[in-house]
């Protein structure tokens, strides 16, 4: 595998894969996980909806998007993911299953494939860390449930006022703050929301003037008590 950069090595030791674990032990681990590095140009699939997979995706710099794709073509963003964030992970530890979402490179993406067969089971030097790695994973897996148990609730809100406000609210409380940048340009939200851009686009606009909220681009501010917010 090429040598990971300083910030590239920070990037992964800050993850949530590899909390607990020290630079000298991650530099011993990375080998024994059959570690890969690889860079995609903005746009480029990173995984296609139909492979089988047995590897995890670890982005080390840049951003990438998980897509679901319909029958009829429509495609929604499910997640972003960002540096230091895994994705693939629920498909490659289900042998067998074929991948039901496509990953694609919103931005030029570094990314470190990490063999999930590996990660699950300790290897033959049974090193002591790696029971540490194997309990990150599982709380993971468990955490990208609850993550995709909340967008539901997002987009089943009744009205597309509701889906922003509902999301745009778990990201406040998420956050500790009025004030928070979004990872999602106009096209992403409306496609994350399973909404239409230009109706989502004049509905803040609407929510804007109505003093509820402040943008500019992904940079929102929430600015009215939550009593108030779904009125109009």
């Amino acid at each position: 595998m090429k040598k990971l950069s300083n910030a590239e090595m920070e990037t992964v030791l800050h993850s949530y894969l590899f909390s607990g674990i020290e630079e000298t032990e991650l530099k011993v681990m990375l080998p024994c996980l059959a570690a890969e590095r690889r860079v995609y140009a903005r746009n480029e699939f990173i995984f296609r909806a139909g492979a089988h997979i047995h590897q995890v995706g670890l982005v080390l710099s840049g951003c990438a998007d998980i897509l679901r794709d319909d029958y009829w073509g429509s495609r929604h963003i499910v997640a972003p993911v960002l540096p230091g964030e895994l994705f693939g992970e629920s498909y490659a530890v289900s042998a067998g299953t074929v991948l039901g979402i496509s990953v694609q490179a919103s931005a030029e993406t570094a990314v470190l494939f990490l063999d999930t067969d590996r990660i699950l089971h300790v290897c033959a030097s049974a090193c002591s860390y790696h029971s540490r790695l194997i309990d990150n994973m599982v709380t993971l897996l468990a955490s990208r449930n609850l993550s995709l148990n909340e967008k539901l609730t997002y987009i089943t809100q009744p009205t597309l006022r509701d889906k922003l406000l509902c999301y745009l609210s778990a990201e406040a409380f998420r956050r500790q703050a009025a004030y928070f940048d979004i990872p999602f340009d106009r096209q992403q939200l409306a496609d994350f929301l399973d909404a239409d851009r230009s109706a989502l686009s004049n509905e803040l606009s609407k929510m804007k003037r109505e003093g509820i909220l402040d943008y500019q681009k992904n940079h929102f501010k929430l600015k009215t008590a939550a009593r108030d917010l779904r009125r109009g």
